[in-house]
């Protein structure tokens, strides 16, 4: 009988450990791939906390900031939430979307009074994008062509 509850008791220590051991490590990967986003603004607040630290970087490219290397991937813009900038490097192929005045996702590693280093580039469409066959317009048209052929 002694032996019989020695070994549950060790069975469920055992299990307590695994799980333990599986949460831990469940944990600590999640923790560790988490890429927080901010604003210009939020990180110049808090510069000294996030530096050499990955992660994204919102707002828009601020007009006529965009510079381009000939001859190269390379790229170099401002990411503005309108209260403040960041200078951003780049390189590599950009998505479609991505142009000044257009909203952008850049995540890469913070290094103060240095350019921002971006390993990605995420353009962002504004939020009242409709498809072209969405549009009022050729809704109308649509509709028009429709009744005609009722006829």
């Amino acid at each position: 009988m002694a032996g019989a509850q020695s070994r549950r008791a060790f069975l469920i220590v055992t299990l307590v450990l695994v799980a333990g051991a599986l949460l831990t490590l469940v944990y600590s990967s999640f923790t560790g791939a988490l890429v927080y986003f901010y604003t210009p603004a939020e990180l110049k607040a808090k510069e000294a906390e996030l530096t050499g630290r990955k992660l994204r970087i919102g707002g828009m490219v601020q007009e006529g900031s965009l510079e381009k290397t000939p001859g190269t991937l390379k790229i170099r813009f401002m990411v503005t939430d309108g209260k403040e900038r960041i200078q951003t490097a780049y390189e590599g192929m950009t998505p479609d979307l991505f142009r000044e005045g257009q909203g952008v996702v850049v995540e890469g590693t913070f290094r103060p009074g240095e350019t921002f280093q971006a390993d990605t580039i995420l353009a962002k469409h504004s939020e009242d994008y409709v498809p072209v066959e969405m549009t009022p317009e050729a809704i109308a048209k649509s509709k028009e062509s429709i009744l005609k052929s009722l006829k």
